[in-house]
């Protein structure tokens, strides 16, 4: 099969990551949600048995956060999803599928609770911003719809929660499955996620390089 290259522009961003990972000899990338996403580094027989007895480091900052915040938050994601969310608690992750008008999968996000009305959307490929920003506008709905400055790295692998505990400490282990906290690191704060989407298990580090939200000391880990 032949190969071809993907030109960058300003129609497909780059990641924050993008300079670290051409150096580890990236082969390809396919693009998601506007942005570069490297899909692989060998080839898929090795990638996949390594995965299954090992550990991996995917940059996944093309799943990007919608923000959804304000009194109506609630209410506007309510709109778009058949899955009740009032259950939800500070730290969930819940599996979200967006619908349109026809029951037709639009997305299927993952929903972080981050505040009492405020919210992200961990989005797969699709402009979920435009969706969620015309449903509001037409319904006059007290909120504001935005991407905030995020950047999801994935660890995956058998061995992904020895890696992270070496990195962030043993305190990572009491986070739950589909659940996130708030770690110290380096005099930042990161949300990490027991989430992702290989079935060896791991996590999600969602990188902040800042953040808005003033977290109470009970919140962070």
């Amino acid at each position: 099969m032949k190969n071809f290259y993907i030109s960058k522009s300003r129609r497909v961003r780059s990641t924050p990551f993008t300079k670290k990972i051409e150096e580890q000899g990236v082969k390809s990338y396919t693009v998601y949600n506007h942005m570069l996403l490297p899909t692989s580094f060998s080839n898929v027989d090795e990638e996949y048995l390594h995965l299954k007895k090992d550990v991996q480091l995917w940059d996944v900052s093309c799943q990007r956060q919608v923000e959804i915040s304000g009194p109506d938050a609630e209410n506007l994601i309510q709109l778009m999803t058949p899955r009740k969310i009032t259950t939800a608690s500070i730290g969930d992750c819940y599996y979200l599928p967006i619908i349109d008008e026809n029951a037709g999968i639009v997305n299927d996000p993952v929903m972080l609770k981050i505040g009492e009305d405020i919210f992200w959307l961990s989005v797969a490929d699709s402009d979920v911003l435009l969706y969620a920003k015309g449903i509001a506008l037409g319904s006059k709905m007290d909120v504001t719809v935005s991407e905030p400055d995020v950047s999801p790295l994935a660890i995956q692998g058998p061995k992904a929660e020895q890696l992270i505990a070496k990195i962030f400490g043993e305190q990572i282990k009491h986070i739950s499955f589909f659940k996130f906290g708030w770690i110290k690191f380096k005099g930042t704060q990161q949300l990490i996620a027991r989430s992702g989407y290989s079935r060896q298990g791991g996590f999600e580090i969602y990188s902040v390089s800042y953040t808005h939200l003033t977290l109470p000391t009970s919140d962070l880990v």
